[in-house]
């Protein structure tokens, strides 16, 4: 029996393993939903997560979080002379959600969300964010 709980551990381990678990793993979203933060008080505009690892074949939706403007996030490639968009269809614009197709290859994808949010006491800001995606 002991052998047997010995073996069994041991193949899970080595499952496990293979999965590439490690504490620096970055989050891995199976069709990955980022939330978008607008601008409050002294924290400046941001996503969580910042960096997410997804597959070929999974999808990005971005939502927005707080005081933003309808039909105001949109979502482009930071450096689009030197990389394609490795999604099905244009990057998304849209409203307060947002949604990319099937990713197509495996890639690094360095890109901007920009969302307009309103200001306390009136107004309007547009918010640069520039966070990254690892298609694997």
């Amino acid at each position: 029996m002991t052998r047997y709980v010995a073996l069994l551990g041991g193949t899970m381990l080595i499952g496990l393993g293979s999965l590439g678990l490690s504490a620096s793993s970055l989050p891995r979203l199976d069709q990955g939903q980022v939330m978008v933060h607008c601008r409050t008080g002294g924290t400046d505009a941001f996503v969580t997560p910042k960096k997410i690892r997804i597959s070929v074949g999974d999808t990005v939706v971005w939502r927005t979080a707080g005081n933003v403007v309808a039909d105001s996030l949109m979502i482009s490639l930071k450096h689009p002379e030197q990389q394609t968009w490795p999604f099905e269809g244009p990057p998304p614009v849209g409203g307060t959600v947002v949604r990319t197709g099937p990713a197509t290859q495996k890639d690094s994808v360095q890109y901007n969300v920009t969302v307009v949010c309103r200001k306390a006491g009136g107004g309007t800001q547009h918010e640069l964010i520039d966070p990254d995606i690892i298609i694997d």
